[in-house]
This record gives C-alpha cells, structure tokens and sequence, in this order.
C-alpha cells in the first residue's frame, strides 16, 4: 500500500479455504489502512461454517472488513450460485 503511486481506496485479499490460523492473519495487523478492505474468506465447500471460523481468526488482527469469496464466482459449477450468495 504504501509503495503505490495511486491512492489505494479498497484491497481484496484473497484466502484460501484451508488457512484459518494465526500465522496467516497476522501480517493484518500492521497493513497500512485503506478505506475498505475485504477477505475472499467464503468458500463454496465449507460455506458459512468455514466463512465463520476464518473470520473469526481475522478479527484477531483486522477490527474491521467486507467478506468476499477468494476468486470470485464467475467459474463456479452451474446451479451453485445461489448457495455462494447466501454463505455470503
């Protein structure tokens, strides 16, 4: 963040569906703040259960974010986005 020659007003950060640990929500602690920031922590195969232990873990080190999934939906198997929007 620091190192951009714009102004950063949102990041996307992606989270893969196995890290629900310290070690990888750490770094959060000393991001530079921007405006908005969100964790691609939803995943398909876990749903909300998964979403809420990762959450959970980054609230440790983030007091504040928006949820996302980790890469976006657009590739997701047909008749699945409907259950993606509701983990969401």
């Amino acid at each position: 963040v620091a190192a951009s020659a714009r102004e950063i007003t949102w990041l996307h950060l992606p989270v893969p569906i196995a890290r629900d640990d310290e070690g990888y929500f750490a770094p959060l602690a000393s991001l530079v703040p921007v405006s908005e920031l969100y964790l691609g922590l939803v995943h398909r195969e876990d749903g909300a259960e998964g979403a809420a232990r990762r959450i959970a873990a980054a609230l440790r080190f983030a007091p504040e974010f928006g949820v996302a999934t980790e890469c976006g939906i657009g590739r997701a198997p047909a008749g699945s986005t409907e259950g993606i929007l509701r983990t969401h």
